[in-house]
């Protein structure tokens, strides 16, 4: 046999090994496939509803269309005054189960300390006792910055009680900016 022909003759072993290798492979595995079609945003099951005082501290659009953000931009307090907001917004659960609320601080901007003596956010279940700690921001000391995990069962309405007490030292035009994140699981 002349040398092309043994070169030939590997050359198509060697293609049949590949053909080969390739069939095997292919063979070894399978293929799985995951479909999210169509994925569809549905309605909060938790949301924040009007309470008696909501209009009062952020007007008659303080609360988005899909009830998931509440806005008070109208709040405004005097030197020395306190303020209590005993339904500034409720939060209504219609999930259907029992959800697990965490609310807590998530931001404080603004001079705090030399404006305010202190800032109370309480979560009422809808008998009026007071669920979980008490959010409490004061101007010098410790704050609690949580409420901790709040069962909720399905079908309560929960108020939601804001108190607020500007220092008797408290500057003119001066502001905070406070917002709150409420977890639920």
């Amino acid at each position: 046999m002349n040398a092309n022909a043994r070169k030939s003759l590997k050359i198509v072993a060697l293609l049949a090994t590949s053909l080969l290798i390739s069939f095997v492979s292919a063979e070894t595995y399978t293929e799985l496939f995951m479909y999210g079609t169509p994925i569809t945003i549905g309605s909060a099951g938790v949301q924040f509803t009007a309470g008696s005082n909501t209009t009062a501290m952020g007007g008659v659009n303080a609360i988005n269309a899909a009830g998931t953000e509440v806005t008070f931009n109208s709040i405004t307090i005097e030197p020395s005054q306190t303020k209590t907001y005993d339904e500034a917004v409720n939060i209504t659960n219609n999930s259907g189960a029992t959800k697990t609320l965490n609310v807590s601080l998530y931001s404080l901007t603004g001079n705090f300390s030399t404006n305010f003596d202190y800032v109370n956010i309480t979560v009422l279940n809808g008998a009026g006792v007071a669920q979980g700690s008490n959010i409490e921001l004061v101007g010098t000391g410790s704050n609690t910055t949580s409420t901790g995990n709040l069962s909720m069962p399905n079908g309560e309405l929960w108020i939601v009680r804001w108190i607020i007490k500007a220092s008797d030292t408290a500057t003119n035009a001066e502001y905070i900016n406070l917002t709150l994140k409420v977890r639920v699981e």
